[in-house]
């Protein structure tokens, strides 16, 4: 476990609803979305401006927090989900990592996604 005052970013874990669309497909629902705190680190690896017919800014960011939420209760992340911190929003970029210490996990590494423009 991450010592609380390594883990100075409180975020916002914002997972889809899951219902079923007129096909019978099992498929995502943002108006049914949970919302979860988390405390964590967030650190920008990368930074970039798409110039090619727009004018974006992209940010590639890792997150790495506590397998469980501030309610201790445990933290599950899909790949779907969303993050939100300090006004901006980020998705999940692939599955989280988990990080294992011998006995237990430890912490998760979630790398993440923002565009802006």
């Amino acid at each position: 476990m991450i010592a609380d005052d390594l883990l100075m970013h409180r975020v916002d874990v914002e997972q889809p609803g899951r219902k079923t669309d007129r096909y019978g497909n099992d498929v995502t629902d943002w108006s049914a979305s949970t919302h979860t705190a988390v405390d964590a680190w967030l650190q920008q690896n990368t930074g970039a401006e798409d110039t090619d017919g727009r004018d974006a800014q992209i940010g590639e960011w890792l997150m790495i927090c506590n397998p469980f939420d501030v309610n201790g209760d445990p933290l599950t992340i899909r790949g779907e989900a969303r993050v939100h911190w300090d006004g901006l929003d980020f998705e999940v970029v692939g599955p989280p990592g988990p990080a294992f210490e011998p006995a237990e996990l430890h912490h998760y590494e979630i790398r993440l996604k923002t565009v802006q423009g």
